[in-house]
């Protein structure tokens, strides 16, 4: 993965020595990767939202597979390798841009989960999607995708959770989170202002982070990270503020669940995941990536594949 890595980078390097935004051009490329898979990309109204998001698959899928990404770029950006690992085996995928991010908007300036999950539940409704087979979220989709199932039984067949916390997650955790990265919030990390802090994020999703020079900082910042800039830090301001709300909600999932964690995450450390897996019970699967931090999805995506497919074909 590393060495694609740098491939991409030289790719890059040459598309903007002649001028070229290569961070747009690779989105573009992502998106065709996305086509070639079968998923059509689509903006559409759903309620109060416009959501942008992709679907498709193979013409007769075993079952569907809902993908939900966590802050950083948007989905097309972190599920590239799970898509065509689950197309590949038969499933159909549904990769929604959560609120704010991508193209997803709404008319309501509501920042709340809640309104990230009515939103998702709007799309299956809106899609014919009466229930998926799983539900696989990272970060702060873990957290989505958490809620889903808890609120949803009838609707989340399974659950796969990467490096996200959900109920066990405490306010020393969060102080810890804060001054391990020497911040006062975590809108500046997960949402830069400045070019400098996509260094730091690409350095906490990799555990071998690869270089990134301010000329490919300033691209990714200008076409991944300023728009919606202040309502993706009200997402992150509305779930701090109400993380006590959060950890008293019933998160008693019923489907089976898998949990994978990367060894070094330093959002999130092992230490919590070990946490929510103890939490959770002896029927939870808890699988830990090594050489590993916060995007174990894209550093090692053969062995993340693995386990979510192995997963799925037990209890489909």
């Amino acid at each position: 993965m590393r060495a694609l890595l740098l491939l991409l980078l030289l790719v890059v390097l040459v598309l903007s020595a002649v001028g070229c935004n290569a961070i747009k051009l690779h989105g573009q490329n992502l998106e065709r990767g996305f086509a070639r898979q079968g998923l059509q990309r689509r903006v559409e109204p759903i309620g109060d939202a416009t959501v942008h998001y992709y679907d498709g698959g193979p013409k007769q899928p075993i079952g569907t597979v809902l993908l939900v990404h966590g802050f950083g770029a948007e989905a097309v950006w972190q599920w590239g390798p799970q898509v065509r690992a689950l197309v590949g085996a038969g499933y159909r995928v549904l990769v929604p841009n959560l609120l704010w991010f991508g193209q997803s908007t709404s008319t309501d300036r509501d920042f709340s989960v809640d309104h990230q999950l009515r939103t998702l539940t709007a799309l299956m409704d809106h899609v014919g999607v009466a229930r998926v087979d799983a539900v696989v979220g990272i970060s702060y989709g873990g957290l989505l995708a958490f809620g889903l199932a808890a609120e949803l039984p009838e609707r989340v067949g399974s659950l796969v959770i990467l490096d996200s916390p959900g109920p066990v997650y405490t306010d020393a955790d969060y102080a810890g989170l804060l001054e391990r990265f020497g911040v006062q919030h975590p809108g500046p990390l997960l949402v830069p202002e400045h070019h400098d802090g996509i260094r730091a994020l690409v350095e906490l999703a990799y555990y071998k982070p690869p270089p990134t020079p301010a000329w490919l900082r300033k691209q990714i910042l200008a076409t991944l990270y300023q728009s919606d800039r202040e309502e993706k830090v009200a997402l992150l301001e509305d779930m701090v503020a109400d993380m006590d709300a959060l950890r008293g909600r019933d998160w008693q999932v019923a489907g089976p669940t898998l949990l994978i964690w990367g060894d070094e995450d330093p959002v999130f450390p092992l230490e919590i995941g070990r946490r929510l897996a103890k939490w959770m019970g002896p029927s939870t699967a808890f699988e830990v990536i090594s050489r590993a931090r916060h995007a174990p999805q894209l550093e090692h995506p053969a062995a993340v594949n693995a386990l979510i497919l192995s997963f799925l074909a037990v209890n489909r």
